[in-house]
């Protein structure tokens, strides 16, 4: 990555509700940031869902992305960000 830039990935993900029979496919963006500094450089990461085949109620969710599982709470019909 070159100086003060940022980079995004879209992988497939998949939603599964807890204590529910919802499972839906979804669409993850993995973003990037690089933050040059005078010492050293700073990257930041986060993974967000764009979007989803359905619109599913809030609540708690498991989200299968690329052999990894995160727990995410819908809330207010927004899906959180995730800092990694």
């Amino acid at each position: 990555m070159k100086k003060g830039t940022h980079k995004t990935d879209v992988f497939p993900g998949i939603l599964r509700g807890d204590g529910k029979q919802v499972e839906c496919k979804c669409t993850v963006a993995l973003e990037t940031r690089l933050t040059p500094g005078k010492s050293a450089n700073a990257v930041s990461t986060c993974l967000r869902i764009d979007s989803a085949e359905n619109s599913p109620p809030d609540g708690m969710y498991r989200l299968d992305v690329r052999g990894r599982t995160f727990k995410v709470r819908r809330e207010g019909g927004k899906w959180p960000i995730l800092k990694l």
